[in-house]
């Protein structure tokens, strides 16, 4: 199963990317990919942060060239998963993105390429969930053949539904026909079915407001390990999911 998890920031979209990854690893292998520049996975499973792939200059710059020189358009990246990874579950390995670092230094090709390396040497594997900011920056054409679905996390908010219509549209251009809605902290039946008419996605399961989610959150503990709900419903999506597909 390869998912790309994505939605407007606070939705909830690490909460749920860390239960159906923690759920998979429990399993079989899989890897977890933090594409969002906030870097929330690995808090949110409750392990260590990986060393952020886009801080490691030198690394970038020795296997995809420097911005003022020669560039390397598929840089070998297939130690990297393994080396900047850490461990969770019984067999998974989260690795983290990290946010830009080129800002102002010109042009962010070298670190492009590899990132976009990175992720296609990811999507080898059987089992990828990637946790991704609003944007869809590390899929393009050639990356969206190989994902089973992505899921558009939509709370009740104008500004969630907006987000995840703009989400739509791109994932469509590149590509990505299965695209799913998670409507995530609604409080009841009306408010949910009002969401569904404005979002125009197909919704694959439905999540209310969770007290244990919201705990962890003040608390900083893993929101997977305190709520049985949010485990709950990260089995019913990786199955719905799956009877969905072709």
């Amino acid at each position: 199963m390869k998912l790309a998890i994505t939605g407007k920031g606070g939705v909830g979209k690490s909460t749920l990317s860390a239960a159906i990854a923690q759920h998979i690893a429990d399993e079989r292998e899989v890897i977890a990919i933090d594409g969002d520049p906030d870097m929330n996975l690995a808090g949110t499973l409750d392990i260590e942060q990986p060393a952020p792939i886009t801080r490691e200059t030198s690394l970038i710059e020795d296997r995809a060239g420097s911005s003022g020189g020669l560039l390397q358009m598929q840089p070998e990246v297939e130690d990297v998963l393994k080396d900047y990874s850490v461990p969770f579950g019984a067999a998974g390995r989260l690795v983290t993105i990290g946010p830009p670092e080129g800002g102002g230094t010109g042009c962010m090709c070298p670190e492009n390429n590899f990132i976009r390396a990175l992720v296609n040497q990811a999507l080898d594997a059987d089992d990828v969930i990637m946790d991704m900011e609003a944007g869809i920056e590390h899929l393009g054409r050639g990356t969206a053949d190989d994902m089973d679905a992505m899921i558009v996390v939509i709370e009740p908010s104008r500004a969630s539904i907006e987000t995840a219509h703009q989400i739509q549209s791109l994932a469509t251009d590149i590509g990505i026909d299965e695209i799913y809605g998670f409507l995530n902290k609604v409080r009841d039946e009306g408010e949910a079915e009002l969401v569904r008419e404005q979002a125009d996605i197909p919704i694959i399961e439905t999540f209310g407001y969770d007290e244990d989610v919201a705990a962890a959150g003040l608390q900083g503990t893993s929101p997977v390990e305190e709520s049985e709900a949010l485990r709950a419903v990260a089995v019913d999506v990786i199955d719905a999911i799956s009877d969905a597909g072709p």
